[in-house]
């Protein structure tokens, strides 16, 4: 592919769930570089258009939903054929970039069913096969400055100094999830050993969960589960000495925030889904039957249900100092 000089109108298409968006966003990245003057909108889920609302690189956020009505979807081609954009780079490999006439288009290229590679390098691969340079670009995220302030103000009620710690026992499936006895030991003693004040995070959906493990406790988190937009929480992120989670959207938030993490990984590939940061630790049991990446698990759910406490503080353990 010759690749146009003059883009001044650029589509990226990308994904709808939080943590696969987040890993798109080094493409964001490589094409601002590439074009830092054009005009970059961003075709994504709805539950993570928020996240790009306060993107420098972003002039537009459009949300798509997959599974929308027949008519709402004609509406959505209708108003980006209208735009007339000068290149469109499709994560999805499907048939919108021919549907809205862009002039330019990447290559319809996806990965093997069986490429163990890491999904950032995968969605880099289609702008790399495009001449694009993608040497050093990695997922990054903004927050506004409200956002910031928000987090600021949940924060003052803890002594300077005190490491800050969040845990986010929660996951969209079940199988991704570690036990909440399990994130209770752990929270206690990340609370007694480091001296630190443990943060609960996740979603509405995860209050059940984080209602669970603060029932099992014996110290008190602050549970800030459900009270979060996104963008705040790659905010709170930022401020944190480490996050524990396991394979769900906070941990790619935490990884584009920059913050050391600690993952619990059961099912899914760590190949693929896993931390990139330097410091990052995957924790995980090695059995015959993971990851297996099945949607329904054969067997009793061993790779998290019997994951101990004891591998998961001696991951933390490597990020963080003991108290005295």
């Amino acid at each position: 592919m010759i690749l146009p000089s003059d883009v001044r109108r650029l589509l990226l298409i990308s994904l709808s769930n939080i943590g696969d968006v987040v890993l798109t966003t080094p493409v964001v990245e490589a094409l601002h570089r590439q074009w830092p003057a054009a005009a970059l909108t961003l075709l994504v889920g709805p539950r993570a258009a928020e996240l790009f609302e306060r993107d420098p690189r972003v002039a537009q956020v459009v949300s798509y939903e997959k599974h929308g009505t027949l008519g709402s979807q004609l509406a959505l081609i209708a108003a980006l054929r209208r735009q007339r954009f000068d290149l469109v780079v499709d994560l999805r490999h499907g048939l919108l970039p021919w549907l809205i006439g862009a002039r330019s288009r990447s290559a319809l290229w996806r990965a093997s069913a069986d490429d163990a590679s890491h999904r950032t390098a995968v969605h880099l691969e289609v702008v790399r096969r495009m001449g694009i340079p993608v040497d050093g670009v990695r997922p990054q995220l903004f927050a506004g400055s409200e956002d910031e302030a928000a987090v600021a103000h949940w924060l003052t009620e803890i002594p300077a100094g005190v490491p800050l710690v969040a845990v986010a026992p929660g996951a969209r499936s079940h199988l991704k999830r570690w036990t909440p006895e399990g994130f209770a030991h752990l929270c206690d003693a990340v609370m007694s050993e480091f001296g630190a004040q443990v943060l609960l995070v996740g979603d509405q959906d995860d209050r059940a969960i984080a209602d669970e493990v603060i029932a099992a406790m014996q110290q008190q988190p602050m549970n800030l589960t459900g009270r979060t937009t996104l963008r705040q929480l790659v905010a709170l992120f930022r401020r944190l000495s480490l996050v524990v989670t396991n394979d769900s959207a906070s941990l790619h938030l935490a990884v584009a925030a920059g913050t050391p993490v600690v993952a619990l990984f059961g099912p899914t590939d760590p190949r693929k889904y896993g931390p990139t940061g330097p410091r990052d630790q995957v924790v995980r049991l090695d059995l015959v039957c993971a990851p297996c990446e099945r949607a329904l698990c054969p067997y009793g759910h061993e790779c998290l249900q019997w994951l101990p406490t004891r591998d998961v503080l001696a991951a933390i353990r490597e990020l963080l100092p003991v108290s005295a």
